[in-house]
């Protein structure tokens, strides 16, 4: 169906959310390009709006692959197997720790002034973003918003992969998402209009959405005091948005695509073959890469092993987002199938765990042409295995 820009994303949203409308809910935008949903779901709910920092702890030789987050009031979650594949030290997390904090201060600073954040004891925090790509950010905001003394989380999104419930399954006590396609490629994809939001733009938006939860309170007590007459609504359901720089085309969250990246560059062998990971959720991992001469065999064909490495790298990523806590991934089998030869173009790759259990993940990967004719099928064994100590 897809959304005209964030605004109107938000309007459905807030629709879709109106089970809320009597609780006592606190609606947090995760900045930047969350807080025009969320001004929309606050506007509809009729609840407090603010956003929710938090801060990606980069491996130090890799930033753009995150070892865990923090968010405010102290607030720390450490994914300890990338501690381990990565062998980050504690010195090391203190350090990133130390940098990120102070950026979260500025960050705070920046968007709220010297007023505190709203208070999430004994409420529940619905935490709004433009969408999910990794599931990383929205993972870390919800414990933050936990650590916070929220009694509850739900995260509410317009668009994610369809794998998304599942992969928050523990960290939301819901997770509301209006469309979930089965070919997601990117969160700009489902909006015509998917420009950058600036900082100004975050100030801008959280001052309206205080000041219309202001009136909000200003009827109510107005209607307390005796019948009124009718009382305007105070959203400004038309009102346009600032003008933005427009984002690359078909590109998300640039942190979203960063932990992307990240994954990749966890296997060095896998980045130089230039494979690109498009999306990567436990249900469902993709990716491609393109033709190229140097990855031929004779007569322009791309070379089987290539063909392979693509799938085993996706592979080892799908097995990894399905390990339990502390455990290692290994390929112990792996069977190929080649139905098609590939002479230009790109091939696209989407693995799928066929099984998941606690001494072995079976996962299957498709591979594509451009036409979207399979050239390959490969079904791989991955050993769980024991984290080292």
């Amino acid at each position: 169906m897809g959304f005209r820009n964030r605004s109107d994303a938000g309007r459905r949203l807030g629709d879709r959310l109106q089970f809320l409308r009597s609780e006592d809910v606190v609606v947090l935008g995760l900045p930047r390009g969350g807080v025009p949903v969320a001004v929309e779901v606050a506007r509809a709910l009729r609840a407090p709006l603010d956003v929710i920092l938090v801060r990606k702890l980069g491996v130090p030789a890799q930033p753009e692959l995150g070892l865990g987050a923090i968010g405010e009031s102290g607030a720390r979650v450490i994914n300890p197997d990338v501690v381990r594949y990565a062998h980050v030290s504690e010195a090391q997390i203190a350090e990133v720790e130390q940098k990120e904090r102070a950026e979260l201060q500025r960050r705070a600073q920046r968007f709220r002034g010297d007023a505190p954040h709203v208070s999430l004891a004994g409420r529940i925090a619905v935490i709004v973003d433009d969408g999910i790509a990794t599931g990383s950010t929205a993972r870390a905001a919800c414990q933050v918003a936990r650590a916070l003394g929220a009694a509850a989380v739900v995260l509410a999104v317009p668009v994610a992969p369809p794998s998304t419930d599942r992969a928050l399954r523990g960290d939301a006590d819901e997770v509301i998402c209006l469309e979930m396609p089965d070919h997601f490629q990117a969160i700009g994809e489902w909006y015509e209009d998917f420009a950058q939001t600036s900082d100004e733009e975050v100030v801008t938006l959280l001052r309206a959405g205080q000041a219309d939860d202001g009136q909000e309170e200003q009827v109510r007590e107005r209607q307390a005091d005796g019948p009124q007459g009718n009382v305007p609504d105070q959203a400004t359901d038309g009102q346009a948005e600032p003008a933005a720089e427009q984002a690359p085309s078909g590109q998300g969250a640039g942190e979203s695509r960063g932990e992307l990246d990240g994954l990749v560059a966890m296997m060095p062998f896998a980045a130089g073959l230039g494979i690109v990971l498009d999306a990567a959720a436990p249900g469902e991992v993709r990716g491609r890469m393109a033709w190229a001469p140097e990855r031929c065999t004779s007569g322009g064909i791309l070379h089987g092993g290539v063909l392979m490495a693509l799938a085993d790298s996706l592979g080892g990523i799908c097995a990894f987002l399905n390990l339990p806590p502390g455990a290692l991934t290994a390929t112990t089998s792996s069977a190929t199938v080649f139905t098609r030869a590939v002479r230009s173009g790109e091939v696209t790759a989407v693995t799928r765990p066929l099984h998941v259990g606690r001494t072995v993940i079976v996962v299957q990967t498709d591979l594509s042409d451009d036409a979207g004719r399979r050239v390959a099928q490969v079904t791989q064994t991955q050993a769980v295995l024991a984290g080292r100590g």
